[in-house]
């Protein structure tokens, strides 16, 4: 996930993944999917024929992501993991965190990554991120990533570019909570961030990693208090 070890990524990443799988070390990427291992007896359909971009599919981000978890827990050694506040629950549970939580460029990202071929996190992830090279960032987004880079790196004209592209070379520790908040939170989410972890209202200290950690957690506080409860 990202760089440091708090901020939002480590809550995007250990707390729900929006809708997938609990449970697991918080500061495992794995902890966002099931674990890796051979199949049993019962093999796993191919997700890879589901939805993916511009194919007109009408199947819903909860709808793709509970199919993928299904899938890929037949696939872990230990029988994987629960879905976000247990099966019954989970479908009301997601649709109200998809509509809290998620940005179009994530769903996207979901339809296109949730295959059996990316069953672990780090493998998932990766695909994610490659997805939003050919994604369009909307004006909160773009606005949340110039009002870090004015109050963090305020000296790098790189950083507007720099902190929305993803290095696949480095993979996906490369990335950090500027990264997340870009590309995978609402627009709502990113109008609160900008205005409450930005500029004057950021305490950051002194430095640019202290600003960026400072933005982290200021980022991740406002991600956990919008996750919704289960139903």
């Amino acid at each position: 996930m990202a760089v440091s070890a708090s901020g939002i990524a480590l809550f995007v990443g250990a707390c729900t993944d929006n809708g997938a799988v609990t449970g697991g070390d918080p500061t495992d990427p794995d902890a966002r999917v099931t674990k890796d291992g051979a199949a049993g007896d019962s093999a796993p359909s191919d997700l890879d024929g589901g939805p993916a971009e511009d194919t007109g599919t009408t199947a819903s981000t909860c709808s793709v992501t509970r199919t993928y978890v299904t899938e890929c827990n037949k696939l872990a050694p230990d029988g994987g993991d629960e879905l976000t506040c247990g099966d019954g629950k989970f479908d009301a549970w997601c649709e109200l965190n998809d509509k809290a939580i998620n940005s179009a460029a994530y769903r996207r990202a979901e339809a296109q990554c949730l295959t059996t071929k990316n069953c672990s996190g780090l493998v998932r992830r990766d695909c994610e991120y490659r997805s939003y090279a050919t994604a369009t960032p909307t004006t909160a987004q773009k606005a949340v990533v110039a009002a870090y880079c004015a109050t963090c790196e305020p000296a790098d004209t790189t950083c507007p570019a720099r902190k929305i592209a993803y290095d696949t070379a480095k993979g996906t520790t490369s990335t950090d909570d500027v990264f997340v908040a870009a590309w995978e939170l609402s627009d709502t989410l990113d109008d609160l961030i900008r205005t409450s972890c930005t500029g004057s209202a950021l305490d950051a200290g002194g430095g640019t990693a202290a600003c960026l950690k400072a933005f982290g957690n200021c980022a991740g506080g406002i991600y956990v208090d919008h996750l919704p409860d289960c139903p």
